[in-house]
């Protein structure tokens, strides 16, 4: 006899259930798009988007705007040299019009050597390299005011390698727009 009496009660709670639901149910189902689960909203005034109540924590906020995109761009020197090659200036032509296409508000330049020569000549190299793309970023038409340049020396190897190794992938300037400080 109880068994009798469950089912009936079952199936109510699963129709009182199932009617609650039912926007649910048509709002999950295949081949329906935002636009049409919004035509199936409720007529109570919800004018679309996830119903939230009001005093949920950060009802009716956006979400953060997404963090500035980092681009790293990389400038090669030959042997002792600060010059910049065309291969050189076609790399830095594209850095600056990746930075004037976009909302960058920062450029890093940093100059490298390899391990040839002393501590004290190739720092001075490579504040020369970072400066050459500098003018030529600003050439190009970036804004001073955004670019920071600096040499690091013979410190901070792409490649690791023993002193006094003449490596060509150390002797560049890297060009990072964004990221720390943007």
């Amino acid at each position: 006899m109880r068994f009798s009496l469950a089912l009936p009660a079952i199936g109510l709670l699963a129709l009182a259930i199932g009617g609650c639901s039912s926007n649910r149910l048509a709002q999950s189902m295949p081949g329906q798009t935002p636009e049409s689960i919004n035509a199936n909203a409720p007529a109570y005034g919800h004018t679309g988007g996830p119903l939230v109540p009001a005093n949920y924590p950060n009802a009716g906020t956006t979400a953060p705007a997404p963090a500035p995109q980092t681009r790293v761009f990389t400038v090669y020197f030959a042997f002792g040299k600060a010059t910049l090659s065309p291969e050189a200036r076609s790399v830095i032509e594209e850095a600056a019009g990746a930075a004037k296409q976009g909302s960058i508000t920062h450029i890093t330049v940093t100059g490298h050597t390899d391990t040839v020569g002393s501590e004290r000549y190739n720092q001075r190299l490579s504040e020369r390299r970072a400066a050459s793309v500098q003018a030529e970023l600003t050439a190009e038409g970036v804004p001073s005011d955004e670019i920071v340049a600096s040499g690091v020396g013979k410190s901070d190897l792409a490649v690791p390698t023993a002193e006094g190794v003449k490596e060509p992938r150390n002797r560049r300037v890297v060009i990072t727009e964004g990221g720390p400080g943007a």
